[in-house]
């Protein structure tokens, strides 16, 4: 009587679990969920860049909600911002921005447009007085002979001098629009946009300033 050969099927079977790395369902590799790794750990996010973080912010934040007032301005600003890590949702990066512009502003635009937008939010995405004089010095450096501040410290004490309104109060808050003038903050932010933008208006944003009195 003749007796049947297993030869083919193991060696078959020794091809499948000699692959430590192969997930296998029912015969088939089985591909990691959409967002996962292969380990199954989820990922991190994008990571940050400006096209993304201006299309998103640009999309999900929009008319009284608006933290851009052009795509032209977003990415002016965005080459400003330290780039940070995919995923984070704290502190003064694009990554963070890029965050709260994605799921959280589109769900809930007044709540999270503002951490989204340039100015962190008060104390999403950095506090208001270091992001404003970390973008004056960039767009005001005292080597072109424009900078309104002598120095970042200087900024810095001027800065929590300012009177600031919320714009969640009263309607002042930071949005393209304004305020134009009145010796607050929310006037000073207003013009930075011109300086980060055009190179332009850098006195607006100093302690004694013509526009903001």
């Amino acid at each position: 009587m003749a007796v049947s050969s297993c030869s083919s099927s193991s060696s078959s079977l020794d091809r499948v679990t000699s692959d430590p790395d192969a997930s296998r369902r029912d015969g088939s590799i089985v591909e990691p969920a959409d967002g996962g790794s292969p380990d199954g750990k989820p990922t991190p996010g994008p990571e940050p860049e400006c096209t993304a973080y201006c299309d998103s912010v640009l999309d999900a934040c929009k008319d009284s909600h608006a933290q851009y007032s052009s795509r032209e301005e977003c990415l002016a600003f965005c080459t400003q911002f330290p780039p940070g890590k995919a995923g984070e949702s704290a502190g003064n990066s694009l990554a963070c921005r890029q965050f709260y512009a994605g799921s959280p502003a589109r769900t809930d635009s007044s709540g999270y447009c503002g951490a989204a937008g340039p100015f962190g939010g008060g104390g999403v995405c950095g506090d208001r007085c270091p992001i404003f004089c970390e973008l004056t010095m960039g767009a005001c450096p005292s080597e072109a002979g424009v900078a309104p501040y002598a120095s970042y410290p200087d900024c810095q004490t001027a800065c929590l001098g300012f009177a600031y309104k919320d714009g969640g109060a009263d309607g002042g808050g930071e949005p393209p629009t304004g305020p134009t003038s009145g010796n607050t903050l929310n006037c000073r932010l207003y013009h930075l946009r011109e300086a980060i933008l055009a190179g332009t208006g850098c006195e607006n944003l100093a302690a004694t300033s013509a526009a903001c009195n």
